[in-house]
């Protein structure tokens, strides 16, 4: 299997699917063999092509050529409607999370990648299933995690617990993101935020991303080389 790098983060909606595909059009522009996987994904959208899910769509676009039902599927083989966890909105429909699936899909583009972004569902003990947690699925993938961390008021309890259990599973953790959701400052913490995580993460990597940013940046502000969160082989 190509070399892979589960994302997860603090919580939903604190972008990793931007992250995630920043990160893909980075290396594709710089000439990596990278591709998205997205085991399960729930919370679909209507749209004029009919029913379509806005996370498959950013990762596919982010880096596959042909953006076709195909190429989608073999991104994420197991959609669900509703916008709850995958393995509530399979049974809101009837059906169940191909458990399985989730640890043989990561497969699909054996021969046409070297690096392989896994992107989870909701924070790291979110279900995927009613058997596999996405902090299971990183360690029976033998995943390196990217932690990213929105950055608001609370993001220090919220990023430490998921060191802790990221720790306990004895993760690797390839860096935790501290990501601009909002474009301008709702609390007083966001300017702290960065400074307290880099006191009680010290060997952590800690980077930072602006909102809608096209890079990530280091402590010092640097463009971040996003190879670097593979492991080097």
């Amino acid at each position: 299997m190509p070399e892979p790098l589960l994302v997860t983060g603090t919580d939903t909606d604190v972008g990793k699917t931007w992250v995630s595909s920043l990160i893909l059009r980075s290396l594709t522009r710089h000439g990596h063999r990278i591709r998205p996987y997205k085991p399960v994904c729930s919370g679909g959208e209507e749209s004029a092509n009919g029913l379509i899910w806005n996370d498959v769509e950013q990762l596919t676009e982010a880096c596959v050529d042909r953006a076709d039902t195909q190429t989608k599927r073999r991104v994420c083989p197991q959609t669900f409607t509703a916008a709850v966890a995958p393995n509530v909105a399979a049974t809101l429909e009837g059906r169940t999370v191909d458990d399985a699936l989730l640890r043989s899909g990561a497969k699909t583009w054996n021969d046409e990648c070297d690096l392989l972004l896994i992107e989870g569902a909701g924070g790291i003990l979110c279900p995927l299933s009613d058997q596999t947690r996405v902090i299971d699925l990183a360690a029976d993938l033998q995943s390196p995690v990217l932690i990213v961390a929105a950055n608001r008021l609370g993001v220090i309890n919220h990023t430490l617990l998921t060191i802790q259990a990221a720790q306990n599973a004895q993760l690797p953790i390839a860096a935790v993101i501290l990501n601009d959701v909002s474009p301008k400052p709702e609390d007083s913490s966001r300017s702290s935020n960065f400074s307290q995580l880099q006191l009680w993460l010290p060997d952590t990597r800690l980077l930072t991303c602006g909102y809608q940013g096209t890079e990530l940046n280091d402590q010092s502000g640097n463009p971040f080389p996003v190879r670097d969160l593979w492991p080097q082989s």
